[in-house]
Formats: structure tokens, C-alpha cells, sequence
């Protein structure tokens, strides 16, 4: 296929510039778009506003790929469903559905493997392998919203908190929301599409830059910057100094509530000084703090506190410091639900 254009690497301009390139009427850049990505056609002969000389035409000249599934998981527990899916070039990405009473979140890969190496992961623990293309990444959610359909269900949030760092791979990351979100795509609205990140400022003021309204979600792990580097290598290269007033510009710019992520680690970032600069910390945001109970990563010696422990977090959080917290729900536990732990599975 190294000779062919790939149709989903293409946004609508794109795409049009392409077709008008074949000698092809420009509007069925548009038509062609809308069966891609909205109707999430997979053979051009299905293309049936097209004429069967362009479709002829645009075969020869271009394919649309697949992303093979490996393997399917569900969980018994909450109905979790994980996938491990192989690329063109024989590497692996997981990406998993979160089911709630409300809505149907995914949760999507931006790279195969990580660079960012946190401490807590399964992924980085695979290290960092390349970057994913747009059809990569807009492909897990096409792939996924098929079988859905089929089940009369959608999705309806997607989450760039999979394997890989999303800033780290930022313009293919836009580019594929923009088609994401598209009024001749899924339509997907930005404001129902979340980025979780590290805190890579660069990406940050990229968003920015671009005028792309996606909700954050910091992983912040500790509010004491010793702390933080010890458990994410990259605090030494965006310390919580130099993040900090990057966040508050884009809160003021974009008006969304900025969730911080707290995974609870027994012995480490648990004590009652730990939890103080915590609050202290959030509360200069409108913010969400989610609070994560450790989950066992094979090669990890990190442990979860007891449930008494986490409760009185939660507790001094929400009563003492009006703290707007929540305890995240484990999900996909009996799955290998934690971000990277089926492809290393795979992988042995």
C-alpha cells in the first residue's frame, strides 16, 4: 500500500485537494469525507453517489486501512471492554471502552509505547516506540463505533488518557479531533473530548494556539515537586512551577474545568502533608480532583493505602478543604485494565 494515498490520514481539505488532483469533481471530496467519517465506510465500491469510473480511479490510487484486532477483552465486573489492536507495521495499541450508567467513554492511544516513564505505568514500561498517524488514532474510535452501532450504542466521550503521551504527539492528536469532530464526521463536540497529559507545556500552548476547547486532565501525583520528579521523570523538564501558570492561561482562555489526577501510593504521597499541598494547589483552579487508588503493575513495588486511609482523604478533602473530589471507581480490573498491562502481556 506504500504507493497509495491513505484516505483516513486526509482532513477534508485535504482529501479534496487530493480528489481534484485525480481530475475527480472537487464536491466529492466532501461526499467522500462524509463516507469515511461519518458513515465510517471501508470499500470505495460503497461510495454509491460516486460514479464507478472515480471509484475505479480512486482504488487504484488510494486505500482505506484497518486496524486488526488481536485480541478482545470484557469484564464480568462493569462490562469494561478492552482491545488490543496490530498495526500496519506489526506493532500494538490498546484502547478501551468505559461503560456508565449515562454515556459510553473511549479511551485512546496516542503513541505506541511512552517516552514519559511514570513511575505508576505499565506502558512506559515498554518504552517509547513512535508516534501513531492520524488514521491510528481516529481509526481505534471507527473501529470501535462499528461494533457499538451494531449493539444500538455510541460513543460518547473520548479520552486521550491510553498508552502514550498526547502532547508529545500533538499535531496528529488535533488533526485527528478536528475530523473527530467534524460536522461531516462523528460530530463529536471538543467539549466532550478530554486530554490527559503530564503537563508538556509545549502541547499545552499548542491547544492554545490552535483554539481547540478540549477538557484537560493533569497528571499531577504530587503538589511537592521532589516528589513529582521522583514519580515522573518529566517534573525536572516542566516542574509544577512553570506548569502552574500555563494552566491558569488556559483556563482563563477556554472556561473548562481543569481535572488533576491523584493516583494514592501507600507510603509515598499519602501523608497528611502531602494531601495539604495538595489542596492548596487545586484550589487556585476550578477544578476536579480524582483520586486513584494504586493499581498492581507487574515489576511495580507500588501498593495501595487501606480503604481507611483513602477515606479519610477523601474525607479531609471534601469536608476540610472543599475540595471538589472524587474517588475513581476501578474499572477492567479482572481485564488487565490498567493502561499498557495487555499489550506487555502480549508482547512476553
Amino acid at each position: 500500500m506504500s504507493n497509495k494515498i491513505n484516505l483516513l490520514n486526509l482532513n477534508e481539505q485535504e482529501l479534496t485537494d487530493f480528489i481534484v488532483s485525480l481530475g475527480m469533481k472537487k464536491f466529492y471530496g466532501k461526499q467522500i469525507f462524509t463516507w469515511l467519517n461519518q458513515k465510517i465506510v471501508r470499500d470505495i465500491n460503497d461510495m454509491t453517489n460516486i460514479s464507478l469510473k472515480d471509484r475505479e480511479l480512486l482504488a487504484e490510487k488510494a486505500y482505506i486501512p484497518f486496524l486488526n484486532l488481536l485480541k478482545h477483552q470484557v469484564s464480568k465486573i462493569d462490562k469494561t471492554e478492552k482491545f488490543l489492536f496490530k498495526l500496519e507495521d506489526g506493532n500494538t495499541i490498546e484502547s478501551v471502552i468505559l461503560r456508565h450508567k449515562d454515556r459510553t467513554t473511549l479511551c485512546i492511544s496516542s503513541q505506541v509505547g511512552c517516552a514519559v516513564k511514570c513511575g505508576f505505568c505499565a506502558t512506559g514500561m515498554g518504552g517509547f516506540t513512535r508516534n501513531l498517524d492520524v488514521h491510528e488514532i481516529t481509526n481505534q474510535f471507527y473501529t470501535i463505533e462499528r461494533r457499538l452501532l451494531k449493539q444500538g450504542l455510541q460513543i460518547n466521550n473520548i479520552v486521550f488518557m491510553g498508552m502514550g503521551e498526547p502532547m508529545l504527539n500533538i499535531d496528529n492528536v488535533i488533526k485527528a479531533i478536528d475530523i473527530l469532530s467534524s460536522e461531516k464526521g462523528v460530530n463529536i463536540s471538543k467539549r466532550r473530548i478530554t486530554i490527559s497529559t503530564s503537563g508538556i507545556i509545549p502541547g499545552i500552548e499548542k491547544l492554545l494556539e490552535e483554539k481547540i476547547p478540549v477538557e484537560l486532565a493533569i497528571s499531577l501525583h504530587s503538589a511537592i515537586d521532589e516528589k513529582r520528579s521522583e514519580l515522573m521523570p518529566i517534573n525536572t523538564k516542566y516542574p509544577l512551577e512553570d506548569l502552574f501558570p500555563i494552566l491558569q492561561e488556559y483556563q482563563r482562555q477556554t472556561k473548562r474545568r481543569i481535572t488533576f489526577e491523584y493516583i494514592l501510593i501507600n507510603d509515598f504521597n499519602v501523608s497528611d502533608n502531602d494531601i495539604a499541598y495538595l489542596a492548596d494547589f487545586v484550589h487556585n483552579f476550578d477544578h476536579i480532583l480524582n483520586l486513584i487508588p494504586c493499581n498492581p503493575v507487574d515489576g511495580k513495588d507500588y501498593q495501595r493505602p487501606s480503604q481507611k486511609k483513602i477515606d479519610k482523604i477523601f474525607n479531609y478533602l471534601k469536608d476540610f478543604r472543599k475540595v471538589n473530589v472524587t474517588v475513581r471507581g476501578e474499572k477492567g480490573t479482572d481485564i488487565d485494565g490498567a493502561c499498557g498491562q495487555l499489550r506487555q502481556k502480549n508482547l512476553k
